[in-house]
């Protein structure tokens, strides 16, 4: 990514599209990103603008991306899979996309993928549903003590820094020893 002036910069914390995603925004402009897991994906606006403004950590040579979400069966909003895999090829990365529900997705996710750099919670964050309490189970297995993670109560909410789980902060001490 170039190196943004002060204009563009002012655009992307206080006036850029769509609006939930601004603080999201801000934080890729000022941290290095080399892997990022959004579980909803939604429509892929939120990606289309983030992806640009990420700034790849020293000897990555690409960002890694994975996603979970319903894709078709999650309504007409949605990018289909194939869509998805798409949009993604054509901003330059190779993504890891688990079409599917937030129960076994999950789970699958937490199995497969490696732990990221900045997780993007669309909806289910800490509403009391099933799905959140899987969620918050699971997190730990997501992110390290350096991740960001951003969450949304409602699908297309506005995201909001929440704190790393406590158990990424234990596990990654007794690892050290």
């Amino acid at each position: 990514m170039a190196r943004l002036s002060w204009a563009q910069r002012l655009y992307w914390r206080y006036f850029s599209k769509p609006v939930a995603c601004r603080e999201v925004f801000a934080y890729a402009l000022e941290h290095s990103v080399g892997s990022i897991l959004e579980i909803g994906m939604g429509n892929g606006e939120r990606i289309t603008a983030l992806l640009p403004l990420c700034r790849k950590p020293d000897g990555a040579e690409r960002i890694r991306y994975a996603a979970l979400d319903p894709f078709e069966s999650g309504g007409s909003t949605r990018l289909t899979l194939k869509g998805a895999h798409r949009l993604l090829q054509e901003l330059g990365v190779k993504a890891h996309l688990i079409p599917g529900d937030m129960g076994s997705g999950v789970v699958r996710l937490a199995h497969t993928v490696l732990p990221s750099d900045l997780v993007l919670i669309d909806g289910h964050w800490d509403n009391g549903s099933e799905e959140s309490k899987i969620l918050s189970d699971w997190l730990p297995r997501l992110c390290h003590s350096q991740s960001a993670v951003f969450g949304s109560r409602e699908p297309g909410g506005k995201l909001t820094r929440v704190s790393t789980p406590a158990a990424v902060e234990f596990r990654t001490r007794s690892q050290a020893a």
